[in-house]
């Protein structure tokens, strides 16, 4: 089913409105200005191509655009001085028969209106109302585009971009003024209808100051645009004469009453409109678009580190694991295990077990059990601080790492490790088990061997291929060779193998999930999903858009 222009338009806007919240400061900026477009232009005039004009009279500080409006209608509705700036609150003029127009949500619809009076806010439109205004066309007193106020110099470009016709008022000596001749070409680019009042210009020069800037105009883009020039003169009771101002009044009287005329100023400004819209919009997306990617590569690069330090916990040897003292505790528990222990020989090793316990220590194999557990949980304590430090890195390359600390707590880390390092011990024990039932010798194992196979397997595991195998000489290999012994006595080798990549995937499973819990503050800043949806949905609306607008 096809969609309208007025369709088009409202799922642009649409999308757009919920994609600002997903894009970066500059995207952001460049999305709002598209959707300011669509929201006071395209659609008003999609919806209702004979509703009157928005004539914007804008420009530099102390051009005298509010003592322009004012004399217009020679009646003071803007206030007007020598303080700077003058022009807070945008006042906006019409015919009472345009007075619902302008008061609608369809005009400027992000601002309120208040009808007359007089206010310093920043966030209204005051309506005046007059008879001398033609019905055709509304006449807004914008604030200062150099205002030295930033919200004043914002709410200008607002209302410039909401405009049908753009009345530039500036001075003799501000007329090349760089500000001005910014948002001048960039009203030239997308088409909007400007004329120039060039104010304040002293006596005898007109001609020689108007030459000038008709030159400047060429050169910038804006062609033979209109020039209507004001001498420099007294003003009576804050007015011009109304000969000083009768040419503009003429000028917009025309408009008031040539229906062509303003349908070709209102195709200009939608043509330019639609298209501004269209190209800022994509220049929004295309800007979201490779910031949502960076934030992509910074969280698949943690998921990454995650992935590798957990490889590396389960598969790297270690000084804290299997070399110097412990691995030689090790290799003398294990080679002073006999598998052939005679039930008197094993109530015997119970005897000093219970003696162990009374005095405060604990039987061999359950101190070297121990040992490999710490070992472990120093490593992977270690893991966790190298984890974090990157993953900080990765997402301080994308500008997600504010209020982030640039370490982790140590002792909180050593206790996650201690933690996952038991857990996987436990887990190893039960592997045992399991394994033991299904082989029917867990007689064997319960009476005394337990805990020296859940050994023999861990040393197996951090061994496998951990630079410490039997190609390796010393200590390390001997406690590798023994624990490789002792598993074939109780399993045969092929079941060893097993059993083995078991404890290893086990271990690579347990740190992989405690890592990622550690560097989840941070990763968790780099998680988009909503934002992706977002942006593809304006994607597609702008796709559509262009099949219908463009």
């Amino acid at each position: 089913m096809s969609v309208t222009a007025v369709e088009a338009s409202r799922a642009l806007a649409g999308a757009l409105e919920q994609a600002c919240e997903a894009m970066p400061p500059g995207s952001r900026a460049q999305a709002q200005r598209a959707l300011r477009r669509l929201q006071d232009v395209v659609l008003p005039r999609l919806e209702d191509a004979d509703a009157p004009l928005l004539v914007v009279v804008g420009g530099s500080t102390g051009s005298g655009k509010s003592t322009l409006v004012n004399s217009l209608l020679d009646r003071n509705v803007s206030r007007a001085g020598a303080v700077r700036p003058t022009t807070r609150r945008p006042v906006l003029v019409c015919a009472p028969r345009a007075r619902s127009w302008f008061l609608s949500d369809r005009v400027l619809p992000r601002l309120a209106k208040h009808e007359g009076g007089e206010g310093t806010s920043l966030d209204a439109v005051t309506v005046a109302v007059d008879d001398v205004m033609w019905p055709s066309v509304g006449i807004l007193d914008a604030p200062d585009i150099d205002s030295v106020e930033e919200g004043n110099r914002r709410l200008a470009s607002e209302l410039l971009d909401g405009a049908d016709l753009w009345v530039f008022v500036t001075s003799a000596a501000r007329y090349a003024d760089a500000v001005a001749w910014t948002h001048l070409e960039e009203a030239a680019g997308r088409g909007l209808r400007v004329a120039i009042v060039l104010n304040r210009v002293p006596v005898g020069a007109q001609d020689e100051v108007r030459a000038d800037l008709a030159a400047l105009a060429r050169r910038r883009g804006l062609g033979d645009v209109p020039i209507i020039t004001i001498a420099e003169q007294e003003l009576t009771d804050g007015r011009l004469p109304i000969t000083a101002i009768s040419p503009l009044g003429s000028f917009l009287e025309s408009i008031g009453h040539d229906a062509s005329e303003r349908a070709a100023i209102v195709r200009r400004s939608l043509t330019g409109a639609i298209s501004s819209s269209l190209a800022e919009a994509t220049r929004a997306l295309d800007g979201a678009r490779e910031s949502y990617r960076r934030l992509e590569a910074a969280r698949e690069g943690i998921e990454s580190l995650v992935a590798t330090g957990a490889r590396e916990v389960a598969s790297a040897s270690s000084n804290d694991v299997l070399r110097g003292e412990v691995s030689a505790r090790i290799a003398e528990v294990l080679g002073s295990w006999d598998m052939t222990r005679t039930f008197a020989r094993v109530v015997g090793g119970l005897r000093e077990r219970i003696w162990g316990a009374v005095r405060g220590t604990a039987a061999p194999e359950v101190q070297v059990r121990r040992d490999l557990t710490g070992g472990l949980a120093q490593r992977l304590a270690d893991t966790y601080h190298r984890a974090w430090d990157q993953s900080l890195r990765l997402a301080q390359s994308v500008g997600e790492a504010h209020d982030l600390e640039a370490m982790i707590d140590a002792d909180q880390a050593l206790e996650r490790a201690r933690l996952t390092a038991q857990e996987w011990t436990a887990e190893i024990t039960e592997i045992v088990r399991g394994q033991a039932e299904s082989s029917r010798v867990t007689g064997r194992l319960l009476a005394g061997g337990i805990n020296i196979v859940t050994v023999s397997l861990m040393v197996s595991a951090f061994a496998m291929t951990g630079g410490v195998t039997g190609v390796e000489v010393g200590v390390a290999g001997a406690s590798a060779a023994l624990s490789q012994t002792i598993l074939e006595s109780y399993f045969g080798e092929r079941t060893v193998r097993s059993l083995t990549k078991q404890a290893r995937q086990a271990l690579e499973r347990l740190a992989a999930s405690s890592l990622t819990e550690v560097v989840a503050p941070i990763s968790g800043r780099l998680e988009r999903l909503d934002e992706r949806s977002r942006l593809e949905a304006l994607e597609a609306a702008l796709g559509q858009a262009r099949e219908v607008l463009a």
